[in-house]
């Protein structure tokens, strides 16, 4: 019998791979759901952004997951809304290269260094992880990210932005081998924040965000991808502590049977552009028996301004109660003006998100796998169900109505579609009795508690009135 590769996990202590479930985290010694709504990854770049005050919103509503870009990117001014954290940053921007004595980099200020690293820099980082462990947060690292040609004079290792020469190619090169000094530079900063970062044990590096979404050769951006991993390995190799290594799943970007992959990230919850997330990812990718995180979907306050709250449900709830491991709502209240998101629909969404753990963590979800589709046999009206099981013993099921979005994000996010709805679902379950919780997930109160007894075969489920969404808990009955 063929032994399955050796995944690679994490160090004692640090956010790992769970021994008894690889479908999820396990931290300080317990399994851990990542589930959040964070800031739009400027956190760190950006002086200006108080993250205490962000970390401390996200800790009161159980948010414990943020990711961040820490440095070769950033965006020009009117980059998706009127403040951004990653926009028209100028001086306040600070990434871990010093600024020369050179004026005229592109978004204000001094040109870079690329031979110096800046110290005001990698105190704000350390900073930033220590603040978020005393919160337990976990942070994901995200080194780099696709190149836009707007972006592209922004980034310190463009030509025009550094001192040194380098970055003297095309935009589309960004993402491969092919400029042998850029190459050269791209793995001295990630090996620089290895080093700096290897201490901390909230931290999960992440390689490259939408690496050919701007059409870079995918063969090219793969074997780049994959020599920034082994860069990674070395590193740590010679340092105290291993983190797991993410890299997000792509039309042509595949590491999901990697080994030294240890977690697939993916975004949205549809095919979009090249990007495969959501139930998709989890209907593809789940054999792979590793952790898989929606890192990023549709950007609230941005691409979506109506309908928020029960857009960011829908999503959420739909993903993580499939078996998803992580999830994070990309959040645009989050801004320098209001680090803390104040906002009366912010905090209904990051509530709806407490709801969610507050749900799965009822279950001893570690024992747990994403349905099989023999469980659910029939719904008695269209609508979706997801569902996640220990057969015999605990069943969560979240069920929806909704359509995909037919505006400008085609079938990149759900759109509410409310009516009066009473389902019927038939499940296939082991014999036995069985007590049914129905719950409303926008207010976490029971509508009806019943029970059910199966002969081994099918039984139905009748679900009491909602207009558009129900959870229910199904445990077998002591």
């Amino acid at each position: 019998m063929e032994e399955k590769n050796m995944i690679r996990n994490a160090s004692e202590g640090v956010i790992g791979i769970h021994e008894k479930n690889p479908h999820y985290f396990q931290y300080k010694g317990k399994e851990i759901l990542l589930i959040t709504s964070a800031e739009h990854y400027g956190a760190v770049i950006n002086k200006r952004f108080d993250y205490v005050k962000y970390f401390d919103k996200l800790a009161k509503y159980g948010c414990n997951y943020t990711r961040i870009y820490p440095g070769a990117f950033n965006q020009p001014k009117g980059t998706w809304m009127k403040e951004s954290n990653m926009a028209d940053l100028g001086e306040n921007y600070i990434a871990p290269w010093a600024r020369s004595d050179v004026p005229g980099f592109a978004g204000g200020g001094n040109k870079f260094d690329l031979s110096k690293w800046d110290p005001e820099y990698f105190t704000r980082l350390d900073d930033f992880l220590i603040e978020a462990a005393k919160r337990d947060i976990i942070v994901e690292i995200c080194f780099f990210n696709c190149m836009y040609i707007k972006y592209w004079p922004l980034v310190p290792l463009q030509i025009d932005a550094n001192i040194n020469g380098v970055g003297d190619c095309d935009i589309i090169d960004f993402q491969t081998l092919d400029c042998e000094p850029l190459v050269r530079e791209q793995l001295r900063y990630i090996e620089k924040l290895i080093i700096e970062t290897n201490k901390h044990n909230n931290v999960i590096y992440e390689f490259c965000d939408e690496p050919t979404l701007r059409l870079t050769n995918s063969q090219k951006a793969f074997k780049w991808v994959s020599t920034l991993i082994d860069k990674a390995i070395e590193v740590e190799e010679k340092l105290p502590k291993k983190h797991l290594l993410a890299q997000q799943l792509e039309i042509g970007i595949d590491f999901c049977d990697d080994e030294r992959i240890s977690v697939i990230t993916t975004q949205y919850i549809r095919l979009n552009d090249r990007q495969i997330g959501g139930v998709p990812a989890l209907d593809s990718c789940y054999c792979y028996d590793k952790p898989i995180e929606c890192n990023e979907t549709m950007y609230i306050m941005a691409w979506v301004t109506e309908s928020l709250i029960p857009i960011s449900r829908l999503e959420s709830w739909d993903f993580m109660v499939h078996g998803g491991a992580a999830y994070n709502q990309l959040n645009g209240f989050f801004i320098v003006s209001n680090p803390g998101g104040d906002d009366e629909v912010n905090h209904a969404i990051l509530q709806n998100l407490k709801n969610l753990r507050d749900f799965l963590e009822s279950f001893d979800y570690i024992k747990m796998i994403r349905g099989d589709r023999d469980i659910v046999q029939k719904m008695s009206v269209g609508g979706h169900v997801s569902i996640m099981a220990e057969k015999g013993r605990q069943y969560a099921l979240y069920i929806h109505h909704c359509f995909p979005n037919l505006g400008r994000f085609k079938g990149s996010y759900f759109e509410p579609n409310y009516g009066n709805y009473e389902p019927v679902v038939t499940l296939a379950m082991e014999k036995g009795d069985y007590n049914v919780t129905f719950i409303d997930p926008e207010t976490m109160k029971v509508i009806k508690e019943t029970s059910i007894t199966c002969d081994g075969g099918t039984v139905d489920v009748a679900c009491p009135p909602y207009s558009l969404d129900i959870a229910v808990k199904i445990l077998a009955a002591e």
